[in-house]
């Protein structure tokens, strides 16, 4: 599945690491993540934490307990993700060493 259309997506105060990760999500698995994050932060579901990532999944990082949270999607063995500069689709080794804690999610 070619994921070209997302690549041009910009970070702004209203579409965020969040709704990309939604939007990227609902693209390649056909099912709508924002409904699930709902429900889970309403405590109606949870996602099942994973112990590697595994094609398609949420990546969760952090550096702290005060930093917010950064959200993507493992997908093709590499992350894709939506920071303030734009769309990265690279290896997740990139990323992994600037954050003290990443979580893998299904």
């Amino acid at each position: 599945m070619s994921i070209d259309n997302l690549l041009d997506r910009t970070w702004s105060r209203d579409y965020t690491c969040n709704e990309f990760a939604c939007e990227a999500w609902k693209q390649i698995t056909g099912k709508d993540l924002g409904k699930r994050i709902e429900n889970s932060l309403k405590g109606k579901g949870r996602f099942k934490k994973l112990s590697e990532p595994i094609s398609p999944c949420l990546v969760f990082f952090k550096n702290s307990d005060r930093s917010s949270t950064h959200v993507g999607l493992f997908y093709c063995d590499k992350l894709l993700h939506l920071t303030p500069r734009g769309v990265q689709f690279i290896p997740l080794e990139m990323v992994v060493m600037h954050f003290k804690e990443v979580r893998f999610y299904k």
